[in-house]
Protein backbone atom coordinates (compact mmCIF):
# COMPACT_ATOMS: atom_id res chain seq x y z
CA UNK A 1 0.00 0.00 0.00
CA UNK A 2 2.81 2.46 0.88
CA UNK A 3 4.57 1.85 -2.43
CA UNK A 4 1.41 2.47 -4.43
CA UNK A 5 0.53 5.60 -2.44
CA UNK A 6 4.06 6.96 -2.92
CA UNK A 7 3.93 6.38 -6.67
CA UNK A 8 0.48 7.98 -7.01
CA UNK A 9 1.28 11.09 -4.95
CA UNK A 10 4.70 11.69 -6.49
CA UNK A 11 3.12 11.44 -9.95
CA UNK A 12 0.46 13.98 -8.96
CA UNK A 13 3.08 16.32 -7.52
CA UNK A 14 5.21 16.09 -10.66
CA UNK A 15 2.17 17.09 -12.74
CA UNK A 16 1.89 20.44 -10.92
CA UNK A 17 2.80 23.54 -12.93
CA UNK A 18 5.70 25.73 -11.85
CA UNK A 19 3.18 28.47 -11.05
CA UNK A 20 1.11 26.13 -8.87
CA UNK A 21 4.20 24.96 -6.96
CA UNK A 22 5.36 28.53 -6.41
CA UNK A 23 1.94 29.85 -5.37
CA UNK A 24 1.18 27.01 -2.97
CA UNK A 25 4.72 26.98 -1.55
CA UNK A 26 4.48 30.72 -0.86
CA UNK A 27 1.16 30.24 0.96
CA UNK A 28 2.68 27.47 3.07
CA UNK A 29 5.80 29.50 3.86
CA UNK A 30 3.70 32.57 4.75
CA UNK A 31 1.74 30.43 7.25
CA UNK A 32 4.99 29.08 8.70
CA UNK A 33 6.55 32.53 8.99
CA UNK A 34 3.41 33.77 10.76
CA UNK A 35 3.56 30.78 13.15
CA UNK A 36 7.25 31.23 13.91
CA UNK A 37 8.02 34.94 13.70
CA UNK A 38 7.56 35.63 17.43
CA UNK A 39 9.25 32.46 18.63
CA UNK A 40 12.78 32.46 20.02
CA UNK A 41 14.46 30.32 17.41
CA UNK A 42 18.23 29.95 17.22
CA UNK A 43 18.42 27.26 14.54
CA UNK A 44 15.98 25.82 12.02
CA UNK A 45 16.58 22.91 9.66
CA UNK A 46 15.10 23.19 6.18
CA UNK A 47 15.56 21.18 2.99
CA UNK A 48 16.20 22.02 -0.65
CA UNK A 49 13.07 21.20 -2.69
CA UNK A 50 13.22 18.70 -5.54
CA UNK A 51 10.60 17.25 -7.87
CA UNK A 52 8.00 19.94 -7.07
CA UNK A 53 8.26 19.55 -3.29
CA UNK A 54 7.09 22.49 -1.21
CA UNK A 55 9.83 25.10 -1.46
CA UNK A 56 11.37 26.23 1.84
CA UNK A 57 13.62 28.82 0.19
CA UNK A 58 11.40 31.78 1.14
CA UNK A 59 11.59 30.68 4.78
CA UNK A 60 15.38 30.35 4.48
CA UNK A 61 15.62 33.96 3.25
CA UNK A 62 13.43 35.11 6.16
CA UNK A 63 15.70 33.25 8.60
CA UNK A 64 18.87 34.70 7.06
CA UNK A 65 17.35 38.19 7.49
CA UNK A 66 16.34 37.46 11.10
CA UNK A 67 19.79 35.99 11.88
CA UNK A 68 18.31 32.59 12.67
CA UNK A 69 20.74 29.76 11.97
CA UNK A 70 19.77 27.94 8.77
CA UNK A 71 20.64 24.26 8.59
CA UNK A 72 20.36 22.00 5.57
CA UNK A 73 20.80 18.22 5.56
CA UNK A 74 23.85 16.55 4.05
CA UNK A 75 23.03 12.97 3.04
CA UNK A 76 25.44 10.19 3.91
CA UNK A 77 24.51 7.51 1.39
CA UNK A 78 26.52 4.69 2.98
CA UNK A 79 24.56 4.85 6.24
CA UNK A 80 21.29 6.43 5.05
CA UNK A 81 21.77 9.22 7.57
CA UNK A 82 21.67 13.01 7.59
CA UNK A 83 24.29 15.42 8.88
CA UNK A 84 22.75 18.76 9.86
CA UNK A 85 25.04 21.52 8.52
CA UNK A 86 24.69 25.27 9.00
CA UNK A 87 24.85 27.50 5.94
CA UNK A 88 25.28 31.27 5.71
CA UNK A 89 23.77 31.63 2.23
CA UNK A 90 22.63 29.55 -0.73
CA UNK A 91 26.20 29.88 -2.04
CA UNK A 92 27.17 27.33 0.63
CA UNK A 93 25.23 24.63 -1.26
CA UNK A 94 26.44 22.33 -4.02
CA UNK A 95 24.98 19.33 -5.81
CA UNK A 96 25.02 16.32 -3.49
CA UNK A 97 24.69 12.54 -3.78
CA UNK A 98 21.21 12.52 -5.31
CA UNK A 99 21.52 15.70 -7.35
CA UNK A 100 20.01 17.66 -4.45
CA UNK A 101 21.82 20.83 -3.35
CA UNK A 102 23.50 20.14 0.01
CA UNK A 103 25.97 22.00 2.23
CA UNK A 104 29.47 21.94 0.77
CA UNK A 105 31.09 22.97 4.03
CA UNK A 106 30.72 20.85 7.11
CA UNK A 107 29.71 23.17 9.92
CA UNK A 108 27.88 20.33 11.62
CA UNK A 109 25.28 21.34 14.19
CA UNK A 110 24.33 19.13 17.12
CA UNK A 111 20.80 17.91 16.52
CA UNK A 112 19.84 19.03 20.04
CA UNK A 113 20.73 22.62 19.09
CA UNK A 114 18.11 22.67 16.33
CA UNK A 115 14.85 24.21 17.54
CA UNK A 116 12.69 23.25 14.57
CA UNK A 117 12.98 20.82 11.68
CA UNK A 118 10.84 21.48 8.60
CA UNK A 119 10.17 18.01 7.21
CA UNK A 120 9.33 17.11 3.61
CA UNK A 121 7.16 14.12 2.84
CA UNK A 122 5.37 12.27 0.11
CA UNK A 123 2.28 12.18 2.34
CA UNK A 124 1.18 12.90 5.88
CA UNK A 125 -1.67 11.34 7.81
CA UNK A 126 -4.28 13.46 9.56
CA UNK A 127 -2.88 12.08 12.80
CA UNK A 128 0.56 13.56 12.12
CA UNK A 129 2.62 10.73 10.65
CA UNK A 130 4.82 11.04 7.58
CA UNK A 131 5.32 8.85 4.56
CA UNK A 132 8.74 9.54 3.06
CA UNK A 133 10.50 8.25 -0.03
CA UNK A 134 11.31 4.93 1.64
CA UNK A 135 15.05 5.15 2.38
CA UNK A 136 14.55 6.21 6.01
CA UNK A 137 16.91 9.21 6.14
CA UNK A 138 14.46 11.43 8.03
CA UNK A 139 13.11 8.54 10.12
CA UNK A 140 16.63 7.89 11.42
CA UNK A 141 17.34 11.57 11.99
CA UNK A 142 14.07 12.27 13.79
CA UNK A 143 14.07 9.08 15.89
CA UNK A 144 15.89 10.76 18.80
CA UNK A 145 15.29 14.41 17.89
CA UNK A 146 13.45 16.21 20.68
CA UNK A 147 12.72 19.59 19.06
CA UNK A 148 9.72 20.69 17.03
CA UNK A 149 8.94 18.77 13.83
CA UNK A 150 6.78 20.51 11.24
CA UNK A 151 5.75 18.66 8.10
CA UNK A 152 5.00 20.66 4.97
CA UNK A 153 3.02 19.41 1.99
CA UNK A 154 0.24 20.25 -0.44
CA UNK A 155 -3.36 19.55 0.61
CA UNK A 156 -3.64 16.57 -1.73
CA UNK A 157 -0.81 14.91 0.21
CA UNK A 158 -2.88 14.69 3.41
CA UNK A 159 -4.28 11.18 3.77
CA UNK A 160 -6.89 9.69 6.05
CA UNK A 161 -5.07 6.40 6.27
CA UNK A 162 -2.63 5.82 9.09
CA UNK A 163 0.62 4.43 7.77
CA UNK A 164 2.82 4.88 10.81
CA UNK A 165 5.16 2.17 11.96
CA UNK A 166 7.15 1.99 15.18
CA UNK A 167 10.12 3.97 13.79
CA UNK A 168 8.01 6.77 12.26
CA UNK A 169 8.22 10.14 13.99
CA UNK A 170 5.02 12.02 14.65
CA UNK A 171 4.99 15.65 13.53
CA UNK A 172 4.12 18.42 15.98
CA UNK A 173 2.34 20.21 13.15
CA UNK A 174 1.65 19.89 9.43
CA UNK A 175 1.20 22.95 7.22
CA UNK A 176 -0.49 22.92 3.80
CA UNK A 177 -1.58 25.80 1.59
CA UNK A 178 -5.12 25.45 3.00
CA UNK A 179 -4.76 24.47 6.64
CA UNK A 180 -2.55 23.92 9.64
CA UNK A 181 -2.78 20.77 11.74
CA UNK A 182 -1.27 21.25 15.20
CA UNK A 183 -0.75 18.16 17.33
CA UNK A 184 1.26 19.87 20.09
CA UNK A 185 1.56 23.52 21.04
CA UNK A 186 4.22 25.20 18.94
Amino acid sequence: MKKELRRELIKKRLEMSKYEVETKSNKIMDKLIEMLKYKKIKNIMLYYPIKNEVSTLKLALFCFDMEIGVIFPKSIKETYTILPCKIKSFDDLEEGEYGIPEPKIFEIVNKNDIDIVIVPGVAFSRSGYRLGYGAGYYDRFLSDYRGIKIGVCYSFQICDSVFNEEYDAKMDAIVTENEVFEFTEI
